[in-house]
């Protein structure tokens, strides 16, 4: 990790990788994992007309889940499972706990400033700011995750399994107990709508003005607990996955585990509804739990039985994160082909997307034309990874 970087090296495994800490064996399915889940997320957040959509590609109004709703969990998850591996190599090196801290410190500033110049940048083409910081949106996808990874690095290192357990269990109880119990100012308890509750209470009072839209913030700060939650339940589960267990005993337990999440998550949500915008405890136990399921299919299949001949196009994605998710991951990256503007010959100016998108409906329909673009656009950037992969270039934050 470190400062952003490009690193070039070569790697003895048939399927080379990203670096990794000296000492530290790295988990081939990790990447595979997150792979698939980039090119997910790639796919449901550029459809050429947001407008259509397959139903599976789009998120739940806003109660229940689909398979979109799966992505960001999922990644985060992702981002817990690999700290213990991230910082194995500086433990056992016994890196002094300031310069450790420093570099947690520096990489989160950083993927939160990235987040926020996305925001400014899309508010930007779209004509609402020009990079003002009296109205950009603070909150987003990036900037979630910098928060996430910065609380659950430091208490991976300052506490012990148990203590990480506890916290977990404490946060998804007392949010749920919040929620559904203890009144909103002026308002009532238990409201898990749009409107009132406290999620959106406290944006409101610390974010105005700042927010996704006038009243509402999905990625707020109250809801950046629970989610902090499930980071730390993937940080859970990468120091089990590190640990001297027989390989088929992990792939058991995490099937075990994985699947009582997800029954648990089901039981929960018949009181406090799985719910993405208010990242309810329910989502985070049901999330987490089909996360490690889904990796422990790719942990066997990968790195026990070695079957390796599906993943290169997901071991593209899923060791250049950052740079996919900045160039081509999110509808308001800066590739994005809404802002190269053509002039019609009439003069008016139309976007290069708007004319692909148009070209495509014309012959199949405007479903199918909306997500053959989203497709296509995800098999443009895995061209171009495959050509940074194959050079051994990996960017990272």
């Amino acid at each position: 990790m470190g400062s952003p970087a490009v690193r070039e090296i070569a790697s003895e495994n048939p399927v080379p990788v990203a670096p990794v800490a000296p000492g530290t064996k790295r988990v081939l399915a990790l990447d595979v994992f997150r792979g698939i889940t980039l090119t997910a997320m790639i796919v449901v957040n550029n459809h050429g007309d947001p407008r259509y959509a397959y139903p599976p590609l789009a998120h739940a109004p806003w109660h229940g889940w689909t398979p979109t709703d799966l992505i960001f969990p999922f990644f985060l998850f992702i981002v817990g499972m690999a700290i213990p591996y991230s910082f194995a190599g500086r433990l056992e090196r016994q890196a002094s706990g300031r310069k450790l801290y420093a570099h947690i410190v520096l990489r989160s500033i950083t993927l939160f400033a990235i987040g926020l110049f996305m925001n400014g940048y899309t508010q930007f083409m779209t004509g609402h700011s020009r990079y003002h910081l009296s109205d950009i949106r603070i909150s987003g996808i990036l900037q979630r995750i910098a928060l996430c990874y910065l609380l659950a690095s430091f208490i991976y290192l300052k506490t012990k399994i148990r203590g990480q357990a506890l916290i977990v269990a404490v946060i998804l109880v007392l949010y749920f107990i919040l929620l559904k119990f203890v009144p909103v100012p002026g308002g009532a308890a238990g409201v898990l709508e749009k409107e009132g509750n406290w999620c959106q209470f406290i944006d409101l009072h610390v974010m105005a003005g700042h927010l996704a839209s006038a009243t509402w913030e999905s990625k707020g700060l109250l809801s950046t607990f629970p989610a902090l939650a499930g980071t730390l339940i993937g940080v859970l589960a990468g120091q089990f996955l590190r640990s001297e267990r027989p390989p088929m005993e992990k792939v058991a337990r995490l099937f075990l585990i994985g699947n009582i999440g997800m029954f648990l998550g089901v039981v929960w949500s018949a009181w406090f509804p799985i719910n993405q915008n208010l990242w309810t405890s329910s989502l985070v136990l049901f999330m987490c739990g089909m996360a490690m399921v889904i990796f422990a299919s790719c942990y066997y299949l990968v790195d026990l039985k070695k079957a390796t001949w599906w993943i290169k196009p997901f071991v593209v994605f899923g060791v250049n994160p950052i740079a996919l998710w900045f160039l081509a991951g999110d509808g308001s990256s800066v590739t994005n082909l809404e802002n190269v503007r053509l002039t019609m010959t009439d003069g008016t100016l139309v976007s290069l997307k708007a004319v692909i998108v148009h070209w495509l409906a014309t012959w199949a329909g405007p479903l199918h034309g909306s997500e053959l673009y989203a497709f296509a656009w995800m098999l443009l950037w895995m061209g171009i990874f495959s050509i940074l992969y194959k050079k051994r270039i990996f960017i990272k934050v």
